[in-house]
């Protein structure tokens, strides 16, 4: 590993974030049986998103930054890879930029600490870039039906929800991304992807645990060789009376 000899700028450390090569990372992101099963849209999305927090780390270094969920899965799968991390920190950073993994779980005072940070990374997220925080991912499984005359997909996605003002409601906010194969015998394929969104409560029951369905549309390609979705899936829930848990909305067609 080459050790950096100076310290680079911060013009010059967001340059080079902008510059990583990712790709690996977002491969084994994607492995269904290795890594998280996300879609290549999501993982392209979350390079981005990674890559910001990155870029908010070096911009803000005096601040303590909570990243989303994925955002932080997708950062353990480049420190996993621990040769191109410490290459990728000292090209960037000009040091080792370390990960402290137990913030929010020692104690109350800590669980608010990190919903402080989390506040803040989505603050600057959104002035700094003109966006919201991305907060979901799907993979889409496929299998065909025994008539090969469609094609059957079930999906993970992960949706976070926010509860409305009034708690009698919570309002979705989760992108799902499926993506399907022609079956070689067939010109055309026409299916829809099944999602199940799953919710976290948060301790403090301003959001609540909960599974739904959400439907994605998929078109075919020009070349007929595949079929590729890209749609927005959202998660329609009802909250239960209790308000601890949410009961499965509509399905909606994307």
């Amino acid at each position: 590993m080459r050790i950096s000899t100076s310290i680079p700028t911060r013009d010059q450390t967001i340059e080079a974030i902008e510059a990583l090569d990712l790709g690996p990372i977002k491969f084994k992101a994607c492995c269904k049986e290795d890594g998280y099963g996300w879609s290549t849209e999501y993982a392209d999305q979350m390079e981005t998103a990674y890559k910001r927090f990155l870029i908010l780390s070096a911009k803000y270094p005096h601040l303590t930054l909570a990243p989303s969920r994925d955002i932080d899965r997708f950062w353990h799968t480049h420190i996993l890879d621990t040769r191109k991390y410490a290459e990728d920190c000292d090209a960037t950073f000009g040091r080792f930029l370390h990960h402290f993994p137990y913030l929010g779980l020692r104690g109350e005072d800590d669980a608010r600490a990190q919903k402080v940070a989390g506040e803040t990374m989505r603050q600057l997220y959104r002035r700094e870039f003109g966006e919201e925080l991305p907060t979901a991912g799907a993979w889409c499984a496929v299998e065909r039906d025994p008539d090969q005359t469609t094609v059957r997909q079930s999906a993970n996605a992960w949706c976070a929800v926010e509860r409305d003002p009034d708690q009698t409601t919570v309002r979705p906010a989760a992108q799902a991304w499926c993506a399907v194969e022609r079956d070689p015998d067939q010109t055309t394929v026409r299916a829809a992807a099944q999602a199940w969104c799953a919710v976290e409560r948060d301790p403090d029951q301003t959001n609540a645990r909960a599974s739904a369905d959400a439907w994605c549309a998929v078109e075919r390609d020009p070349d007929q060789t595949t079929v590729r979705g890209a749609a927005d899936a959202w998660c329609a829930l009802d909250r239960d009376p209790d308000q601890t848990t949410v009961r499965p909305g509509q399905r909606m067609a994307a």
